[in-house]
C-alpha cells in the first residue's frame, strides 16, 4: 500500500513538473512577437515564432522548472531582402526588459548599430553571455557622453567582434570582474585598440580573443586558459612575458609580427598548454630545447613559417595528436617522431629531414601522412624496391592510413603496389613525383597503374596526375575503386582507351585524363554525378555521345586539342549549370546551336577556337557570366550581334574568320575588357572612339581588315598597365587536389612572328596592333600612359606625317613596326640606337626599323610571316660591337688554352700532336721550297 501511494506521488511530481516545463510566460511571448519585425529569418527561413508554447519555438531555450526564456538565438536574423538594413539600424533594448531570467543573448550579425534613446546595455544586469559581434555598432555602449560604465557584473562571456568602440567603452571593461571569456578582435577601431583596455582587472578571465590590443598589463590574467592573438603589430613583449600565464591551455597566435631578437623560452613555462598553433606570421627564430619539456601538447600547428631547429625536441611529445611543422627550415632524422604513437596526423613537407619512411610503422594512429619534399627515403633509393618494401613494412592490422602524400620522396620508380594493403585509405596524393634534373633525379612513378587485387571502396581522392606512368588504364578500375569522387590521372603517358568501367562509378565528381595519349572515342555511358570532365590534349576521335546530354550538374567540359568531329551538339544547351565549355582545336562544324542561349546565367568560359565552325553568331547568345571566348580560327561570318550584354567579358578573340561589318560601339560598354582580337577578319569603316571606355584594355588587335578613317587620339590612353583585373580566374567551386582552371592561348604577333600566349604569361603581354588597314591621317602624339607598352604595330596603312617623339620614351617596348606607311620627316635617334637622327630623301620613307630585332616587315598576306630585309636597314644592325669584339677576343684565348690543358694531361694525344705539327711543317717546308723560292735560294 505504502508502496502504491510513493508511485502515485512520483507521477504527480511527474505531472506538475511537465506542467511547469510547458508553462510559457504571457508577458515573455508578447515581447517576443514585438522582436520578430526585426530579426524575422532564421538562416533564410522564417522564425516559427506563432501558436502554442514559446519554449518550444526555434532560437527560444527556456528554464525547464520556471518556464522563463534563459537563452535567445537571434544572430543573422536580419531581413536580407531590406538593403537599407545594411547600413545600419538601431534597436530598442527596453524590449528584453521581460525577460527576467534572461542569462544568454546573442545578437551578432544583424547590422545593429546602437540602441535608441541613449540606451546602454546595462539595464541586461542578469545576462551571463552577450554576443553582439559583427555588428558594426558604432555608438559606445554605454555612451561616451555620459560617460556611464559597463557593469554587467553577471557577465562571463562578452563577444564583441567586427564592431567600432571608442576608447572610453573599452577602458570600461575592468569594470566586469566575473568575465571568464572575452574577444576583442577585429575592432575597426585600432586608435581605441591601441589606447588603454580594462585588463588588468579581470582576474578571473579565461578566455581572450584579441586584435590590435594593447600589449600592457594583461600579464596579470594569471587565471587566462585561452588566448588568440590576431594582426598584433608587435608582439615582442608579448612573446617574452607569455610564460607568466601559467595556466594557459590553448594559444593560437595568427599574423602577428615580432622583432630580430625574439626567444621563445617564455613557451617553455606553459606545461599545462595543450593547443598551440603560430600561423601567418613568418617568424625566423629557433625553437629551443626546452620545447620538449611541453609534455602536455596535443595539438601543434606552426606550419608556413621560418622555424628552425631540430626534430628531436618533438620526441618526448607523446601526446601530440596533431602535428604540422611544415614549410619551415627543421631538419633531423624523423625516427625521433617514432614514439608519437598517438599521431592521428603527420604533415613535414618541404623542410630538410632525412631518413626512412619505415619508422612510421610504431605510428599506429596515423590517419592522415605528408612527406612531399624532404630527403625521406625508403631503403636502397629505388622506389620500385622502396614502395614494396615500406609498405609492406607498414602493412599491419593496426596501421591504417587515411590520407597519404608521397610527392618525390624517394628516387622514382613503379606505382607502390603495397598501398593496396592500406583499407583505409581515403585520400591518395601521388602527383609531381617527376622532378628529373633538379633536387631529386630520376624521381618519376613509372610503369603501369596497378589496381588492388580487391574493391577498395573506402578510397575517395586518387590523384596520380604528373608523373610517366604509361600503358592501358586498367579496365577494371571502376569496380576496384567503386567509391572515388575524384580521379586526376593528367600528365601522364596512358594509351588505348577511357575505360569503360568508369561510367559505372556512381560518385564520381572529378575525372581528370588530360594530357594523355589516349585513342578511343568518348565512353557513351559516363557517371551522372560528374562535376568536371577533362580528357584535353589526347587523340580523341568520333563525336560527342549523345548520352553525355544527362550529366545535368557539369561546371566544367574540357575536350579541347583532340580530333573530335561531328556537328556542336545541340543538347549542350540543357546543361544549365557549365561554367566552363572548352572544345577548341578538333573538327567540329555546322553553326554555334541557338540552344547555346540557355547557358546564359553562368557561362564563363566557351572556347570553340579551331574548328570549322560557320554561319553567323546567335544574336540571342550574351551571357551576363561570360568572362572569356575564345572562337578564333573558324569559318564565322556575318556582323557581330552576341555579348553586347556580356558586362563581365574579359576576354574576347574572334579572329581569323570571316565577320564583315563595323566594329559594334557597344563593345566600348564591356567595361571589364582586357583582350580584343578582331584581326583577320572584314570589317570596315573607323574605329570607334567608344573602345577608350575600356579603362582595363591590354592587348587590342583589329589587323588584317579593312578599316578606315584616322587613329582616335584617345585611343593611346587606353591601354592599362595594371593586370590585376586581366588574370584568369580559377574556378573556386572546386576545392579539391590537381585541379586548375582551363588555359586558353591567344594568338598575338610580335616582331613579324606569331605566337601562342597563355594566361600567366598574357597577363604581362600589352600592346596595340592596328597594321594591314587603311587608315589614314597621323600618329597620335599622346604615349605618357603607355611607359609599359610592350607591343606597337602601325604598319601597312596610309599614314602620314612624322613619328612622335614620345615614341623614344616607351622604355618598356619591344617590338615598333611603323613600316610601309607614308611618313615622313626624322626618326627619333633613340629608336635606333645611333645617336643621330636620320633623314630619308624625298622625307617619305618605307620600312621602318622595328626595335628588338631584324627590321622584318609584316606580309599582310600571308598572315605575319616573315619576308627580306628592308634596304634602309643599317650596316651595324643591331650588334653591340663592343661586346662582339670582346667575345671574339675571348674565344681566340681559351681555344688554345684549352688545347694546351688537354695536351698536357693526356700523353697519347701529346705525342699524336706533335707529330701532326711536325708533319704538316714539314710539307709546308718543302712546298715553299720547291714552288716558291726561286731556284738561286734553294
Amino acid at each position: 500500500m505504502e508502496y502504491r501511494k510513493l508511485v502515485w506521488v512520483f507521477v504527480v511530481a511527474f505531472l506538475f513538473g511537465g506542467y511547469q516545463s510547458e508553462g510559457c510566460w504571457e508577458i515573455e511571448k508578447a515581447a517576443l512577437f514585438q522582436l520578430k519585425p526585426f530579426f524575422p529569418l532564421v538562416n533564410g527561413e522564417g522564425i516559427s515564432w506563432g501558436k502554442g508554447n514559446c519554449c518550444r519555438w526555434n532560437r527560444v531555450e527556456c528554464s525547464t522548472s520556471t518556464g522563463r526564456a534563459t537563452q535567445l538565438f537571434l544572430e543573422d536574423s536580419y531581413d536580407k531582402d531590406n538593403k537599407d538594413i545594411y547600413q545600419g539600424w538601431y534597436l530598442n533594448i527596453s524590449l528584453f526588459l521581460p525577460f527576467e531570467e534572461l542569462k544568454s543573448l546573442n545578437l551578432g550579425g544583424n547590422y545593429i548599430a546602437g540602441f535608441i534613446d541613449n540606451q546602454d546595455l546595462n539595464v541586461l544586469s542578469h545576462l551571463k553571455i552577450l554576443n553582439i559581434s559583427y555588428d558594426g555598432m558604432n555608438d559606445s555602449v554605454p555612451s561616451q557622453d555620459n560617460k556611464r560604465e559597463l557593469k554587467l557584473m553577471s557577465l562571463e562571456e562578452l563577444n564583441l567582434w567586427g564592431n567600432v568602440f571608442n576608447s572610453y567603452m573599452l577602458s570600461s571593461l575592468g569594470s566586469l570582474s566575473n568575465l571568464k571569456s572575452l574577444s576583442l578582435t577585429h575592432i575597426f577601431d585600432v586608435d581605441a585598440m591601441e589606447g588603454s583596455i580594462g585588463l588588468p582587472a579581470l582576474k578571473n578571465l579565461e578566455k581572450l580573443h584579441l586584435e590590435y590590443g594593447n600589449e600592457n598589463g594583461w600579464q596579470n590574467l594569471t587565471n587566462l586558459k585561452e588566448l588568440t592573438l590576431t594582426d598584433l603589430s608587435s608582439t615582442s613583449n608579448i612573446i617574452r612575458d607569455i610564460g607568466t600565464l601559467t595556466s594557459l591551455e590553448d594559444l593560437v597566435i595568427d599574423g602577428c609580427d615580432v622583432g630580430a631578437n625574439l626567444n621563445l623560452y617564455g613557451f617553455c613555462e606553459l606545461r599545462k598548454q595543450q593547443t598551440l598553433a603560430i600561423i601567418n606570421s613568418d617568424w625566423n627564430v629557433s625553437l629551443p630545447e626546452c620545447f620538449s619539456e611541453l609534455t602536455s601538447l596535443k595539438y601543434l600547428d606552426i606550419s608556413k613559417n621560418h622555424f628552425s631547429g631540430n626534430i628531436s625536441v618533438f620526441k618526448n611529445l607523446t601526446l601530440f595528436e596533431y602535428l604540422d611543422i611544415s614549410f619551415n627550415n627543421f631538419f633531423g632524422d624523423i625516427s625521433m617522431l617514432k614514439n608519437l604513437t598517438l599521431l592521428e596526423y603527420l604533415d613535414l613537407s618541404s623542410n630538410k629531414f632525412s631518413g626512412y619512411i619505415s619508422f612510421f610503422m610504431s605510428l599506429t594512429s596515423l590517419r592522415e601522412l605528408r612527406l612531399s619534399k624532404n630527403k625521406i627515403e625508403i631503403p636502397n633509393n629505388n622506389m620500385i624496391y622502396n614502395a614494396e618494401t615500406e609498405m609492406h613494412s607498414l602493412d599491419t592490422p593496426t596501421f591504417q592510413l587515411r590520407s597519404i602524400t608521397l610527392s618525390c620522396c624517394g628516387d622514382g620508380g613503379s606505382f607502390p603496389q603495397s598501398l593496396n594493403h592500406q583499407h583505409d585509405l581515403e585520400h591518395v596524393d601521388l602527383s609531381n613525383i617527376n622532378f628529373k634534373g633538379y633536387q631529386f633525379p630520376n624521381c618519376s612513378l613509372s610503369g603501369h597503374f596497378q589496381l588492388p587485387p580487391t574493391s577498395h571502396r573506402g578510397l575517395l581522392y586518387l590523384d596520380v596526375s604528373n608523373n610517366s606512368l604509361d600503358g592501358n588504364i586498367p579496365n577494371e578500375i571502376g569496380a576496384k575503386l567503386p567509391s572515388l569522387k575524384l580521379l586526376n590521372m593528367s600528365n601522364n603517358f596512358f594509351g588505348g582507351g577511357i575505360a569503360i568501367s568508369i561510367g559505372g562509378m556512381i560518385f564520381l565528381q572529378l575525372l581528370d585524363l588530360s594530357n594523355n595519349k589516349s585513342s578511343s572515342g568518348i565512353p557513351r555511358h559516363l557517371p551522372m554525378g560528374l562535376v568536371l570532365f577533362d580528357v584535353s590534349n589526347n587523340q580523341l576521335f568520333g563525336d560527342i555521345p549523345s548520352s553525355m546530354e544527362n550529366l545535368t550538374l557539369m561546371l566544367t567540359l574540357d575536350l579541347s586539342n583532340n580530333t573530335l568531329f561531328g556537328g556542336t551538339p545541340r543538347w549542350m544547351g540543357k546543361m544549365s549549370n557549365l561554367e566552363e565549355l572548352v572544345m577548341g582545336n578538333n573538327h567540329f562544324e555546322g553553326p554555334i546551336p541557338v540552344e547555346f542561349c540557355k547557358l546564359k546565367y553562368f557561362l564563363k568560359i566557351l572556347d570553340l577556337s579551331a574548328n570549322n565552325i560557320s554561319g553567323s553568331l546567335p544574336s540571342c547568345f550574351s551571357s551576363l557570366s561570360l568572362t572569356h571566348v575564345y572562337l578564333s580560327r573558324n569559318k564565322l561570318k556575318g556582323p557581330i550581334t552576341s555579348f553586347f550584354n556580356s558586362s563581365a567579358l574579359v576576354t574576347l578573340d574572334l579572329s581569323n574568320n570571316h565577320l564583315i561589318g563595323n566594329i559594334p560601339n557597344w563593345i566600348g560598354s564591356l567595361s571589364m575588357l582586357s583582350y580584343l582580337l578582331l584581326n583577320n577578319n572584314y570589317f570596315e569603316g573607323g574605329i570607334s572612339v567608344q573602345l577608350c571606355e575600356l579603362h582595363w584594355l591590354r592587348l587590342i588587335d583589329v589587323s588584317s581588315n579593312n578599316l578606315s578613317g584616322t587613329i582616335p587620339p584617345c585611343l593611346m590612353i587606353t591601354i592599362s598597365n595594371d593586370s590585376s583585373r586581366a588574370k584568369y580566374n580559377n574556378s573556386e567551386y572546386l576545392d579539391f587536389i590537381g585541379y586548375t582552371s582551363v588555359d586558353v592561348p591567344v594568338k598575338f604577333t610580335m616582331k613579324s612572328i606569331s605566337y601562342f600566349y597563355k594566361a600567366t604569361v598574357l597577363t604581362y603581354l600589352s600592346g596595340i596592333d592596328l597594321s594591314c588597314n587603311k587608315l589614314t591621317g597621323e600618329i597620335p602624339h599622346l604615349f605618357q600612359h603607355f611607359q609599359d607598352i610592350i607591343v606597337l604595330n602601325f604598319s601597312h596603312n596610309n599614314l602620314i606625317g612624322p613619328i612622335p617623339p614620345a615614341l623614344a620614351d616607351l622604355s618598356q617596348i619591344e617590338s615598333l613596326d611603323l613600316s610601309h606607311n607614308h611618313l615622313s620627316g626624322n626618326i627619333p635617334s633613340q629608336l635606333l640606337g645611333t645617336g643621330q637622327f636620320v633623314t630619308f630623301e624625298e622625307s617619305s620613307y618605307v620600312g621602318n626599323p622595328f626595335l628588338c630585332g631584324e627590321p622584318v616587315p609584316k606580309n599582310c598576306s600571308t598572315n605575319g610571316s616573315s619576308s627580306s630585309v628592308p634596304k634602309n636597314a643599317t650596316d651595324e644592325g643591331f650588334i653591340d660591337m663592343k661586346v662582339f669584339y670582346a667575345s671574339f677576343v675571348g674565344s681566340y684565348i681559351v681555344m688554345p688554352l684549352c688545347i694546351s690543358i688537354v695536351l698536357y694531361i693526356n700523353p697519347y694525344w701529346r705525342q699524336a700532336w706533335f707529330y701532326h705539327v711536325e708533319a704538316a711543317t714539314m710539307s709546308c717546308y718543302y712546298f715553299v721550297l720547291d714552288n716558291v723560292l726561286p731556284k738561286r735560294f734553294r
